[in-house]
């Protein structure tokens, strides 16, 4: 299966979880960033988050955790994640990136939270 999103080809699709795209509200903050800087969620699922963010260098997300915002509230803390890529999109006169990440193991009040969050704030892509 192939598809394709903002400049980035996916060649085969393999995903246990249902990608569900997020509002604009939706912010991730990643450990361990040294911009520190809040990011715009592209889509989510129970089994991970992409984001995209501004910058040449791929980040370093060895041993990080991502907190998860609308409109600036917290909604869940401390989510263990794992790099699955990280890729500049093409067609921007301003290098952005495409980062995609796992969810590592959840605790149950996260995993929870989790499934909230994506019936609350999100939508079928």
């Amino acid at each position: 299966m192939q598809t394709q999103s903002q400049g980035v080809e996916w060649q085969h699709e393999r995903r246990y979880y249902p990608r569900k795209k997020t509002s604009k509200k939706t912010l991730v903050a990643v450990s361990g960033d040294h911009q520190n800087l809040p990011y715009n969620i592209s889509d989510i699922s129970e089994g991970g988050l992409s984001f995209l963010y501004l910058g040449e260098i791929p980040m370093y997300l060895k041993n990080s955790q991502v907190d998860i915002y609308v409109n600036e509230e917290l909604q869940i803390s401390e989510m263990p994640v794992e790099l699955i890529t990280d890729q500049q999109l093409k067609g921007f006169s301003i290098a952005r990136r495409r980062c995609s990440v796992r969810f590592g193991e959840l605790s149950r009040a996260q995993q929870m939270r989790l499934q909230m969050f994506i019936k609350s704030h999100s939508q079928s892509m």
